[in-house]
């Protein structure tokens, strides 16, 4: 017959079983709970890494192309500044060929062809004719074979010595005027001069924009 006592330890253990059973059940739960929120946690952290990585990388490329888009420009305004200065000693360097051109012979040749062709053009009898006073000299027999040859009267003025050479014819009224100066026939080419520096930097592979 089964004592009291020994009645009281075997419900002690069923009791005690079904307690630990209960517990271990609630515990797994527990750690399975547990292993999905770090599961999920993990997840999050590495979507957040990656995400950190992609702006990372991302704001790199913009940075960088910045960067090229800054060095691009520096350089094309340096090349820019670089065929400005070739241009200007180019045009400098025409400057003084035509200040050397005047001392020839060539020159008195060319200012009397010139002279002559464009006084035709003028219906005016009397003229305004304004030269270097070395032209004057230059040009003395020539105009006066156009006196001859035309009738026209020439008021014969002297030019600043900045024009280089030349001539500048205008009416007496000064309404039409020829500018027939160097330095003027110069400034006009500047333009072309420019132009044609550009397209040889190209053609050298210097000069891209």
């Amino acid at each position: 017959m089964i004592t009291v006592e020994e009645k009281l330890d075997i419900f002690h253990k069923i009791v005690y079983r079904d307690e630990e059973e209960q517990f271990l059940k609630a515990l797994k739960e527990l750690e399975e709970a547990n292993e999905r929120l770090l599961e999920n946690k993990r997840n999050e952290m590495e979507q957040q890494r990656q995400e950190i990585i992609r702006r990372k990388i991302s704001q790199a490329k913009i940075e960088r192309n910045e960067i090229k888009s800054r060095d691009l420009e520096d350089t094309k305004a340096r090349l820019r500044a670089k065929r400005k200065e070739l241009e200007i000693d180019l045009v400098d360097s025409i400057v003084m060929k035509a200040k050397e051109y005047v001392k020839t012979r060539e020159y008195g040749e060319y200012l009397c062809h010139n002279l002559d062709r464009h006084l035709k053009e003028f219906e005016d009898d009397e003229l305004v004719l304004i030269l270097r006073e070395n032209d004057k000299l230059i040009s003395e027999n020539c105009i006066k074979g156009l006196k001859t040859a035309t009738g026209k009267t020439f008021i014969v003025q002297t030019m600043d010595e900045e024009m280089i050479g030349g001539f500048i014819i205008s009416d007496k009224n000064r309404t039409f005027n020829i500018d027939h100066t160097l330095r003027t026939l110069i400034k006009e080419k500047e333009y072309l001069i420019g132009k044609r520096l550009c397209q040889t930097l190209e053609g050298v592979g210097e000069l891209n924009e």
